[in-house]
C-alpha cells in the first residue's frame, strides 16, 4: 500500500487497524515456519550433513540409527557434544591458520622492506 497522508483521527484508527490485521497474518505465518522446523528439524540437520542419506542402502541405515540416537535423551546430547567440540577444533585450527598467515605476510613485507600502507592494509 503507498504511503498515505493521514489527515484525520479516522484515518488514523484505519491505518492502525490494517496494521495490526497485517501483524497478526504475519505471526500466524511465523508459527506456521516454526512448526515445520520443529517438526522437520531431526531430518533437516542430517541431510544437511550427508544429503540423500534417508534415501540411500547402507547409509539410509546409518542415518536411520543416527535418528534414533538423536531422538533420545542422551543420544542427542552425546552428539551434540560431538559436533561442537568438531566444530570449535576446527574453527581454532582455521582462525590460528588465518592469524598465522596475516603474521607471517606482514614479516616478509618487513624483511622485504615494502611499505605496508602501498598495499592497501
Amino acid at each position: 500500500m503507498a504511503k498515505v497522508k493521514i489527515k484525520d483521527i479516522d484515518m488514523l484508527d484505519r491505518e492502525v487497524e490494517r496494521l495490526q490485521r497485517k501483524r497478526r497474518r504475519l505471526e500466524d505465518e511465523l508459527g506456521e515456519r516454526v512448526d515445520h522446523l520443529k517438526g522437520n528439524y531431526r531430518s533437516m540437520a542430517i541431510n544437511s550433513v550427508v544429503p540423500g542419506i534417508a534415501n540411500s542402502g547402507v547409509l539410509g541405515f546409518v542415518g536411520g540409527m543416527a535418528k534414533t540416537a538423536f531422538k533420545s535423551g542422551a543420544g542427542k546430547s552425546v552428539l551434540n557434544s560431538m559436533l561442537i567440540g568438531a566444530l570449535e577444533f576446527i574453527g581454532v585450527k582455521l582462525g590460528i591458520k588465518l592469524v598465522n598467515n596475516i603474521r607471517n605476510r606482514r614479516h616478509r613485507r618487513k624483511r622485504n622492506g615494502a611499505d605496508p600502507e602501498a598495499d592497501g592494509e
